[in-house]
């Protein structure tokens, strides 16, 4: 990913921290073992913004559907040989959604006192101080690809979901360096965010950042 915008005051470099291969899958069983144990998400000071419910649903019913019709071509179709390697393909595919439901749910953004971790899932999050948020807007925006990716045709704007839509706008008061793990960077003035409830996520977020001392 290479570099967008120029570089006249940014707030200071920000790492952001994506999961590689090894560690998104346990961290994805981690989610998915900590969800059937219903242990708590975050901590009681902080707040939970979520995000990718809608995907979640969509996800759910086409697996769903897809198991109902394989489950029926199993029985009907398939030589009784290979049936046993057919239901271990229906289970990887059933563990799989259910492994992707508790990444998206179990991951959502953070908010403290004091700071927005933003998250995509497990590809992508890093932490922003709530004093450097200008604004806080609900905006729809649909950018195709996954995790932290520059908006097309907006300088300093970029996109942080799983993927699909966000729905707020949050303008930085300087544009903030983002590092990548390939070592390119990003210039991001305004970050799109995706939310469960755009609504009470603009009030609870545009409230905190306005309580916020903006750093000198």
């Amino acid at each position: 990913m290479s570099t967008v915008g120029s570089w006249e005051a940014p707030m200071g470099a920000v790492t952001v921290r994506p999961e590689g291969p090894q560690r998104l899958l346990a961290a994805a069983l981690r989610d998915m073992f900590a969800g059937y144990a219903r242990r708590p998400i975050l901590a009681p000071t902080e707040t939970a913004i979520g995000h990718s419910a809608e995907l979640r649903t969509m996800a759910y019913l086409l697996v769903g559907a897809e198991a109902v019709v394989e489950g029926l071509m199993d029985v009907s179709m398939l030589p009784p040989a290979w049936r046993p390697f057919h239901l271990l393909w229906l289970a990887l595919l059933i563990d799989g959604t259910i492994a992707f439901g508790a990444v998206t749910r179990r991951n959502p953004h953070r908010l403290t006192a004091t700071a927005l971790t933003v998250r995509a899932g497990l590809f992508d999050q890093f932490t922003v101080p709530l004093a450097d948020i200008e604004t806080v807007r609900r905006e729809r925006l649909s950018v195709s690809g996954r995790g932290l990716r520059p908006v097309p045709g907006r300088a300093d704007s970029v996109i942080c979901n799983v993927t699909g839509t966000a729905e707020l706008r949050l303008t930085l008061r300087a544009p903030l360096e983002l590092r990548l793990a390939d070592s390119s960077t990003l210039r991001a003035r305004h970050l799109h965010l995706a939310a469960d409830d755009p609504a009470t996520a603009h009030r609870t977020l545009r409230a905190a950042s306005a309580s916020a001392t903006p750093t000198p």
